[in-house]
């Protein structure tokens, strides 16, 4: 088999799982993570937010980096919630990162692991009076916390971390590109392909969005297809395992333009 080479651009740790699965398969993982995690720029305002958590009739967690980076905080203040605090997730990753941290997840998407997926869900779809915190990232997007304000709920954010641009010393990732040792990259959200765009604009941007681009939805792929991207494949899911069935799907593909 020839080994294929694939840049990851999900951050750790899920970006160093993805490279270890691939790497078991007997390809090679180029790990440029494009999104850098940080703590909240207001650490007193989240401590407010989650001592007010047992309010709450809903707790959404947006992502795994929404547990991991909120969870500690959260069990100094409640080791155990009310009765009508529920737990959802935006995915099957993200429930078992609660799940892991020892907390009991009512509902996530069973397939469309997304803000549109977890809106589909019928407990979400009338929420007058219900009082729900989703805990995410900043930036983040405001669709989730429009619309479930739309469906009667009052909704509370709460910032548990700061997404960054890297700060990455590219030299080894451009001659690679140079040597024609990138063969397709993946990525798991549209901030990771925008920023892999501003990492790469002075440099080596032309050679990358010529490469096939592996996403984890439809809303990726239309902003990669603005970003200048040609080939792109969609997953069924955001799980390693649906990324790594596209790989194989395309193996031949991908070989041939080698």
């Amino acid at each position: 088999m020839i080994p294929l080479y694939l840049l990851v651009t999900r951050p750790p740790p899920a970006g160093k799982v993805l490279c270890d699965l691939i790497e078991a398969r007997g390809d090679v993982a180029i790990h440029l993570p494009t999104i850098a995690f940080a703590p909240p720029a207001d650490e007193h305002r989240l401590q407010r937010a989650i001592a007010r958590l047992g309010e709450q009739d809903w707790l959404i967690f947006i992502s795994p980096q929404a547990v991991y980076a909120s969870i500690p905080a959260i069990r100094s203040n409640w080791p155990d919630f009310p009765p009508q605090v529920k737990l959802a997730a935006v995915g099957k990753g993200t429930a078992a990162a609660l799940k892991a941290a020892g907390y009991l997840v009512t509902v996530y998407p069973s397939t469309q692991w997304s803000s549109e997926g977890l809106l589909a869900l019928p407990t979400f779809q009338s929420l007058h009076n219900q009082k729900i915190a989703i805990i995410r990232g900043d930036p983040g997007r405001e669709q989730l916390e429009r619309e479930l304000t739309a469906r009667g709920a009052q909704v509370t954010p709460v910032i548990a971390y700061q997404r960054q641009l890297p700060v990455v010393n590219l030299t080894p990732y451009l001659a690679m590109l140079a040597q024609k040792k990138i063969d397709a990259i993946i990525a798991a959200s549209g901030e990771g392909v925008q920023n892999l765009k501003k990492m790469f604009h002075e440099q080596g941007w032309d050679q990358l969005k010529q490469l096939p681009l592996i996403v984890i939805s439809e809303r990726i792929k239309w902003l990669a297809h603005e970003l200048g991207f040609q080939t792109i494949w969609i997953t069924s899911n955001a799980s390693h395992e649906a990324i790594l069935a596209v790989i194989e799907q395309k193996r031949n593909e991908l070989c041939q333009i080698k």
